[in-house]
């Protein structure tokens, strides 16, 4: 947790606890994985609505794509 010195008007930052309740590198790496699928996901379905001109939902259409596959 950053402390201000007032004295000099600095910041300095206090070392963190090991047992802070922080999540490990780990989940980070799931969390960015999942991010970067997600953003992907999106960026696929706004291509093929917009070259196949389709006026339905952007939300219907990983629904039917998921339909599909699955």
């Amino acid at each position: 947790m950053p402390v201000t010195d007032l004295s000099s008007g600095t910041l300095r930052c206090q070392p963190l606890p090991r047992n802070c309740g922080l999540r490990t590198t780990t989940h980070v790496h799931r969390y960015i994985r999942f991010l970067e699928l997600a953003i992907s996901v999106y960026v696929l379905v706004a291509i093929i609505k917009k070259r196949l001109k389709i006026d339905v939902s952007f939300y219907t259409i990983p629904q039917i794509l998921s339909r599909i596959i699955f």
